[in-house]
């Protein structure tokens, strides 16, 4: 019976190809559309959220609970080794490192400009970030008293790899102090805003120099299943929670609230245009349908006076209207699924590369990546709008009498 009402579906459907046609044409469009555009922008955060791991931030953060800013936090703490030994007995911990952030004036004999700057353990920090490939001239830290610095600083003081320059900061007593530090390595994010802002330096120099022995300000995170960070964030603040009460475990939301904010923006354009897309999809199917019913309006008195039930009429009317939307689902999801693959390997070149760099280094070419929540939400939006846009008709048919059906011209 099933089977029977299948193949008169897709008679029914296909008795006007140009019609059938451009309905399919459209939902093939608009599901592949959709496909790329939600690939697109969830490749597009995955990637900044990957870059803000890579240069600063981390999965996870642990500071004092006294910082007010957790992207620079004021406040420091100790009794880290006690911390670190839970993390290390933590699975879902990949790694971490001490660091010490705080914002400086560097200074030359030519010049001098306010910075940030990030004090690292060089040994661990290549666990966490990835600063280590943007360095462009020299190294990376490996003893006290040197320095790495952006093209643009380098730039703006007018310095060269091996000379020296001085870090001054306000320490704990509330006096400025200085440090001759020489410069170690020159890096080249391609993000104005960081090249130009930002320094690191030894740990071990940044103790010194702020009156902090043996104390660290963040105690960065990294885990080895990102989807598991509030979870794993619940539980690291519980275990920490019980060595030391005047610590709070952070995520990169938390700090990162500017890409938090972005998300939900390009979120926010996504659903407007899943909107926009399944009110097409909805409107050319029940066009497509309204027109077959009101063409058919004999044939379906006939079918009642033989003995067919309103019932029966509205059931192949629904199923004409699901077979449309399966097979534009189907081809649709198909280009769609093509053009991400190809852009996968090939990558799409992105306008909005050097913009978006001002803020965070970002590659001019973006690779797609699968966004397959989105897309299953899509797949299973558009197949319910088919179903839902045969409704309207199959309802004017429960109104038809089959005599007035019949002397239908």
């Amino acid at each position: 019976m099933l089977l029977a009402l299948l193949k008169l579906a897709m008679r029914n459907v296909l008795r006007n190809r140009r019609r059938s046609g451009l309905t399919l044409a459209s939902v093939v469009v608009g599901v592949a559309a959709l496909f790329f555009i939600q690939s697109l922008i969830k490749s597009l955060q995955a990637d900044m959220v990957d870059r803000a791991m890579g240069i600063y931030n981390s999965h996870i953060q642990i500071q004092a609970r006294a910082s007010q800013d957790p992207k620079i936090p004021e406040a420091s703490f100790g009794g880290v080794d006690a911390i670190e030994a839970v993390l290390r007995d933590d699975k879902s911990v990949a790694a971490f490192t001490r660091r010490v952030m705080f914002t400086g004036l560097i200074a030359s004999a030519q010049n001098s400009a306010g910075v940030g700057v990030v004090s690292i353990d060089p040994l661990k920090e290549t666990s966490i970030s990835n600063i280590h490939h943007y360095i462009k001239e020299g190294r990376l830290l490996d003893a006290p008293g040197q320095i790495m610095i952006g093209r643009r600083i380098a730039k703006n003081l007018d310095v060269r790899l091996g000379e020296k320059v001085v870090m001054m900061a306000q320490n704990r007593e509330g006096s400025f102090e200085g440090r001759a530090l020489r410069v170690a390595g020159i890096f080249e994010t391609g993000s104005y805003t960081w090249d130009v802002s930002i320094v690191y330096m030894n740990l071990e120099d940044a103790q010194s120099l702020l009156a902090w022995p043996g104390e660290i300000n963040s105690l960065a995170v990294k885990i080895k299943d990102s989807s598991d960070i509030e979870t794993v964030r619940s539980e690291l603040s519980q275990k920490i929670g019980a060595l030391e009460k005047d610590l709070k475990v952070l995520t990169w939301k938390d700090i990162g609230s500017e890409l938090v904010h972005i998300q939900r923006f390009q979120d926010s354009i996504l659903y407007l245009v899943m909107c926009v897309v399944f009110v097409i999809v909805a409107l050319g199917i029940l066009n497509t349908m309204l027109m077959s019913l009101f063409e058919r309006i004999r044939e379906f008195g006939l079918m009642m006076a033989l003995g067919a039930k309103r019932k029966e009429v509205a059931v192949l009317l629904l199923t004409e209207s699901a077979y449309l939307g399966m097979m534009g689902l189907a081809w649709g999801a198909a280009w769609g699924v093509s053009v991400i693959v190809f852009f996968y390997f090939y990558g799409l070149p992105l306008p909005l590369g050097e913009a978006l760099s001002y803020f965070l280094p970002f590659e001019k070419t973006l690779h797609l990546r699968f966004a397959w929540p989105s897309h299953l939400v899509a797949v299973v939006s558009v197949l319910v709008i088919s179903a839902v846009a045969g409704i309207v008709p199959a309802v004017r048919v429960f109104r038809l009498r089959a005599a007035e059906a019949l002397r239908h011209v």
